[in-house]
């Protein structure tokens, strides 16, 4: 049912973004049309309404695609999603547990507390909710799609020295990246 109220809050944004980036489109042409008489931009705005809903729905069609493309999804209702490069993402399902899908391993999935996003990998603390993993720290490489996970620090940190990555670095809950990716103008300008 969560799914469902935001999928209509997300069709309702949509149908806001696509009033003004189509009156925006309108007021330009027809700014360009005064300085320009009986050019393609005259002729083309001259029936304001026709325009304006053609535009509408181009512009509907393509944020509503948008909306379900690796970079533009990021979730429904009580699920939320990050993408992190190499067609990879992180998700969160309840607002509490977040999770990455290990597809090489039967797709099992690895609860995660805290984390690091560099370039191509992302490392942090385990979650306390895995069945499958049995480690305390995690590592994972985005190019090939690959967890790793550790016991002990030392082996942690052994591992992030083999790959150049910093060790001194702050993990950061799932909240923090969510925040860092979907809000200012992703938040105000794509559904």
């Amino acid at each position: 049912m969560e799914a469902l109220f935001h999928f209509v809050f997300e069709l309702i944004k949509i149908a806001i973004l696509v009033s003004v980036y189509a009156t925006l489109i309108l007021l330009t042409f027809k700014l360009i049309a005064k300085y320009r008489r009986g050019s393609w931009f005259d002729r083309v705005s001259r029936n304001k309404l026709k325009f304006w809903l053609i535009n509408g729905i181009i512009i509907f069609i393509g944020l509503f695609v948008f909306m379900f493309t690796h970079y533009g999804d990021h979730g429904l209702g009580d699920s939320a999603r990050i993408p992190i490069g190499h067609f990879r993402e992180i998700k969160e399902i309840n607002g509490t547990q977040s999770y990455i899908q290990d597809s090489k391993k039967g797709n099992y999935s690895l609860s995660i507390d805290s984390l690091y996003i560099s370039e191509d990998f992302v490392y942090g603390l385990t979650g306390k909710h895995n069945e499958n993993y049995y480690g305390k720290f995690f590592l994972y490489n985005l190019k090939n799609n690959e967890v790793k996970v550790f016991e002990t620090t030392e082996d942690f940190e052994n591992e992030l020295t083999n790959y150049a990555l910093a060790k001194n670095v702050k993990f950061q809950d799932f909240n923090y990246y969510y925040n860092q990716y979907w809000n200012g103008w992703r938040f105000w300008m794509l559904p």
